[in-house]
């Protein structure tokens, strides 16, 4: 328990490190949309195009992950909408109810798997972001389509919007150069290794930044749902698809930490984009963020 307590501590005090900053508007309101897109269209992608262009994709592991990644992601999302009908959440909220549930917040799932489990871990976490990443992209815009009648009429901008994703990008971009054995020549992996480095750290902070503190009691139930459903149950779900499937501890670890991380910051910009429920967002991230850093220890503690 120790060991799992020294690796998160850090990761969240760099998010509260970055809440401080924002509460203190240091360095300025203007830094921090520029440190965001440097992060989510530089840094990040670097990460990821790194890990997956030099990953191991052969053997039944991969496809493990892959059907793990599938079915825990779906499950989840259909349980949280169900939720919503049960708890007769308004068709505005759904959405970020159904984004609470099956996002995760990529910067502390890799913070966490460098610390805990080292480059291996690191480049499980990336073969799971690689399903992961694109599947929660086309999960979520389509749910907004589906709950919010004036995205169903702008297919193409959400189309375009799962596109040009970053990390969808990189994902895509690393997987090209894995599969064709391009891998990263000359000095392209060195290079990406220095920009990724940046990644975590800046993540990190942006995500503290990006929490917002507001009035939760009239957004208790769809925030306790998403929190339940994240932060508890889908660690629980993974967690017993690899033991069935047998997988060894090398990867068990990783992909259950992977789950347990709470919701990525991410979420807000796209429920203002597609006109969703943006303080209810907000309070979700926040709270599950929060909450992570005593839900995260418990479940790998648990696993070990």
């Amino acid at each position: 328990m120790l060991n799992i307590l020294q690796a998160i501590i850090p990761v969240f005090a760099l998010v509260l490190i970055g809440a401080w900053f924002k509460r203190k508007g240091f360095p300025g309101s203007g830094f921090w949309p520029m440190a965001d897109q440097l992060t989510y269209y530089v840094l990040l992608p670097s990460l990821l195009i790194e890990k997956l262009a030099l990953a191991d994709l052969s053997g039944k592991a991969f496809l493990a992950l892959a059907g793990i990644m599938f079915t825990s992601i779906l499950l989840n999302g259909a349980i949280a909408i169900l939720s919503c009908f049960l708890g007769k959440i308004p068709a505005r909220g759904i959405p970020a109810v159904f984004q609470g549930s099956i996002r995760p917040n990529t910067y502390v799932a890799l913070a966490v798997a460098n610390t805990l489990y080292g480059q291996d871990g690191l480049t499980v976490v990336a073969l799971c972001l690689l399903i992961a990443v694109p599947l929660v992209n086309v999960l979520s815009v389509s749910t907004f389509a589906l709950y919010i009648p004036e995205n169903s009429k702008r297919p193409n901008a959400i189309i375009k919007n799962i596109a040009k994703n970053p990390l969808v990008i990189a994902c895509v971009i690393g997987i090209f150069l894995n599969l064709t054995y391009i891998g990263l020549p000359l000095s392209s992996a060195d290079l990406l290794s220095i920009i990724s480095k940046a990644a975590l750290p800046m993540g990190l902070l942006s995500v503290g930044n990006g929490l917002v503190l507001s009035n939760f009691r009239n957004m208790l139930k769809p925030v306790f749902f998403a929190f339940f459903l994240k932060l508890l149950l889908l660690p629980f779900m993974v967690f017993n698809m690899c033991t069935y499937l047998g997988l060894n501890e090398t990867v068990l670890y990783p992909v259950v930490l992977l789950a347990s991380v709470p919701c990525a910051v991410s979420s807000y910009i796209l429920t203002g984009q597609l006109k969703g429920d943006q303080p209810l967002m907000a309070g979700i991230i926040t709270v599950e963020t929060l909450l992570a850093i005593v839900t995260m220890p418990l479940v790998l503690f648990f696993i070990t």
